[in-house]
């Protein structure tokens, strides 16, 4: 009995270790290329799993909530056909993050075409062992010429 109860608590604090920052880094990078490839694909529930439940993005248009970007992405009225990031800068505090990025996109919202390149910050929150964007602030970069 000593000896489950000892293999039990050992399991626990290492199910409990913090996550490394270098960890923590990738992982955010990846949820961010994932997400990028979810809107190209019009994958819901990848986009589900990813954006938490209060999300909130501020963009020159407006606010928008999960279930209204959900909602554009799956009836096509945000369609993404490019996401290529890059110029990634990410901070971690413990179960909260930043990271701030551009991307290149190739994309049409509404039906007009909304390509370009666009700054943007992402906040990310720990929850139940897994990272969720929580908010997002994003800027078009003005065309140059």
């Amino acid at each position: 009995m000593s000896v489950s109860l000892v293999i039990l608590a050992s399991t626990a604090l290492v199910g409990a270790a913090p996550q490394s920052d270098a960890q923590a880094k990738k992982e955010i990078i990846a949820l961010e290329q994932e997400l990028g490839r979810a809107m190209i694909h019009r994958d819901v529930a990848a986009l589900q799993r990813i954006v938490g439940d209060d999300w909130i993005c501020q963009s020159a248009t407006g606010r928008s909530t999960k279930q209204s970007f959900i909602s554009d992405v799956a009836n096509g009225k945000l369609v993404m056909k490019k996401f290529v990031l890059h110029d990634i800068h990410i901070g971690i505090f413990g179960k909260v993050a930043y990271l701030m990025a551009a991307d290149d996109e190739v994309s049409t919202y509404a039906g007009a075409d909304n390509s370009g390149t666009y700054n943007w910050l992402d906040v990310w929150v720990r929850r139940n062992g897994r990272w969720e964007s929580v908010a997002t602030q994003i800027t078009k970069v003005a065309s140059r010429g």
